[in-house]
């Protein structure tokens, strides 16, 4: 399917917001529907509501999410990039420190995403395990310290229409690293590490998802972290077919190679 915009993104959570506040919608941990929800469950409502598949944006957590943004970065540089932080954005409360965080998440300088919402035009929207329901915070595009929004994310499912300048075009493109025309273009990667044979951790993790994503096979454990001789041969085939350096090192040309074929995988789905 297309993506969706993301005004009906925001409609939804406009809804949702009034319904929490006549009816109620109390904190599930698990829950994705009006009878209860976590952070994650509801920004996963929302996208199911606007007809985005279950399958496709059901992922394991708010640092899944995270690290699914097709753009990561803090407030102020969402709003120096592309002039606003849109409504229907994600927002999240991000720790640099990434202790706390599940193994899998370790050591991929993303840090631990404990929390996420949903910007509205005034403020935030999230299922709050404080208080116990869904509830609406403070945010006026700006980070708040101290424990607060520190982070917006935009998902890869939203067109957020955004000025063709940015790199974030009416077309739909996602993209940190300007291109304009590409309905749904690369994660910038100039942050991730350099990973080899023999390398564990978050950074193979998202290595082996993306391989496997594109239809490499990375052998029979699947996305387990561990750069083994399988992955190795997956990279080796990836960049022998897209013109790169075949050393089975994953570095920033690789990184880059691996980001551009997702995005065109994508692109050719929709």
């Amino acid at each position: 399917m297309g993506r969706i915009q993301s005004e009906k993104v925001a409609e939804q959570a406009e809804r949702l917001r009034e319904y929490a506040k006549a009816v109620g919608v109390p904190y599930v941990a698990g829950g994705m529907s009006l009878a209860g929800m976590d952070c994650q469950g509801l920004c996963e409502y929302l996208l199911i509501e606007c007809g985005v598949p279950r399958q496709e944006c059901n992922l394991s957590g708010s640092n899944a999410h995270w690290r699914a943004c097709a753009w990561r970065g803090t407030p102020e540089e969402c709003t120096a990039r592309f002039g606003r932080v849109p409504a229907g954005a994600w927002v999240f409360i991000v720790n640099e420190d990434d202790s706390s965080a599940s193994e899998k998440y370790r050591g991929d300088g993303l840090g631990d995403a404990n929390h996420m919402g949903v910007v509205l035009k005034d403020c935030a929207i999230h299922a709050s395990a404080s208080r116990g329901c869904v509830a609406e915070s403070r945010f006026e595009g700006k980070t708040i310290r101290n424990g607060g929004w520190n982070r917006v994310g935009l998902p890869p499912w939203v067109a957020y229409g955004l000025d063709a300048g940015s790199g974030l075009a009416d077309s739909g493109a996602n993209d940190a690293g300007g291109v304009e025309s590409t309905p749904v273009s690369a994660v910038d990667v100039s942050g991730f590490y350099r990973i080899k044979r023999g390398c564990l951790g978050g950074a193979v993790r998202r290595l082996q998802g993306w391989l496997t994503g594109l239809g490499y096979d990375i052998g029979p454990h699947g996305v387990d972290g561990d750069f083994g001789a399988d992955t190795e041969a997956a990279v080796l085939q990836f960049q022998r077919e897209h013109g790169l350096k075949a050393d089975g090192i994953v570095g920033r040309k690789t990184w880059s190679g691996l980001a551009r074929a997702r995005a065109a995988a994508y692109q050719n789905r929709e």
